[in-house]
């Protein structure tokens, strides 16, 4: 059988990540993945744990999905060093991609041993009150193993450089992206406000976020409290908090901050919703009073869904937000100013709020798109194959 000549010309892009769970970062690699140029690109996607202790959740479209089978036990890092340079000598990659501080160690430790210097890592978390120590100090040694380091965001590339020593040549900023015709305005909001347990009339604010200390939901509960407790929450206000459970006392913490501040009919915390664009659709407004954030996807899902949006500063690190236009922003952790931007999205006129969401879809389009996100991505690829 003759081979088709384009497919010889094609080539292949090996991206590395521990996991297809459900997740901000993982659904950020599929879309790259699925959107990458097939004339000229071929994606394999190797993850690190066997498919059988961590199923695949994110479809990959038609890409080689390759379990690395990650062992119990001490000896388990190694022997993913091992097949993954076995997988590097096989395939012969042009590109070799990871996604995550531990892929990002084995991709840096079997490719150079495989000969293969063609190596894209990432930085998709801010590195104060994300990197241990123990990783700061790697980093600040391995970052040369990689030809580019990829940031979804321009504060974390500056602190990779202020802190980690990190040359800003080698740091690639490519912001996420977000796919327009899965989330777009106009979705049937009844249906999941009736599944919520939320009226048509609630005035409903949300949360999409993991249950973890970084996300900080204790603020947003505090503030929802002293609301309450003064009189000042209306009965038509209601919030939903959706997410996964990275630590099991975040989530059980959140429960009884809940119980303890009397918010049962206020608030209802929920888990993973697969279907995460009817969440969007149920909302009026999206908050996330993070600690620290690189570049949170939810942001950018809402906003493009048409909803405009209340951050602290720490989430809103790229400034997305313009004051009054498509959102609020306050202070992470300042209780009385998040208080304060409730309240003043509450006494929003109806046809105020969905022009600030009207303002927030026009501006994603405009920068954040999934398309614009793969192009980066490709003119990466493009750039290091020319020094090949």
């Amino acid at each position: 059988m003759h081979s088709n000549p384009s497919n010889r010309q094609r080539k292949k892009i090996l991206f590395l990540i521990p996991t297809l769970a459900s997740g901000g970062t993982e659904r950020q690699a599929a879309e790259l993945v699925r959107r990458l140029d097939r004339e000229r690109f071929e994606p394999i996607v190797a993850v690190v744990y066997g498919l059988d202790r961590v199923p695949v959740e994110i479809p990959l479209q038609d890409a080689r999905l390759i379990s690395l089978r990650k062992p119990l036990g001490k000896l388990g890092a190694l022997v993913v060093v091992f097949r993954l340079w076995r997988l590097i000598l096989r395939e012969r990659p042009a590109v070799v991609q990871s996604y995550l501080r531990t892929a990002d160690l084995y991709a840096r430790i079997a490719g150079p041993l495989a000969g293969h210097h063609r190596i894209i890592t990432s930085l998709r978390t801010r590195v104060a009150g994300y990197y241990p120590r123990l990783w700061q100090g790697a980093e600040r040694i391995l970052w040369h193993a990689s030809a580019r380091i990829v940031s979804n965001s321009h504060s974390a590339a500056r602190e990779a450089h202020d802190l980690l020593g990190i040359p800003s040549s080698w740091i690639e900023v490519i912001p996420n992206g977000v796919d327009l015709e899965r989330f777009t305005p106009g979705l049937d909001w009844r249906a999941p406000r009736t599944a919520f347990g939320l009226s048509a009339s609630d005035l409903v604010f949300g949360m999409v976020a993991r249950y973890s200390p970084v996300k900080d939901h204790t603020t947003l509960l505090t503030a929802v409290a002293q609301m309450k407790n003064s009189g000042s929450w209306p009965a038509f206000a209601k919030i939903i908090l959706v997410g996964g459970t990275t630590y099991a006392d975040a989530r059980e913490g959140v429960d009884e901050q809940i119980r303890r501040q009397g918010l049962e009919e206020i608030v209802r915390p929920m888990g993973v919703i697969n279907n995460i664009e009817s969440v969007y659709a149920a909302l009026d407004w999206l908050v996330l009073p993070s600690r620290s954030e690189a570049f949170p996807n939810s942001v950018l899902e809402a906003m493009a869904c048409g909803k405009p949006v209340i951050l602290s500063d720490a989430a809103d690190g790229e400034q997305i937000v313009a004051e009054g236009e498509t959102g609020y922003v306050f202070p992470a952790g300042d209780v009385l100013a998040l208080v304060e931007c409730l309240q003043k999205a509450m006494a929003l006129p109806p046809e105020r709020r969905v022009a600030m969401g009207r303002a927030a879809r026009s501006f994603v389009e405009g920068r954040y798109s999934t398309y614009l996100m793969t192009r980066k991505f490709e003119s990466l690829y493009e750039e290091l194959l020319k020094h090949q």
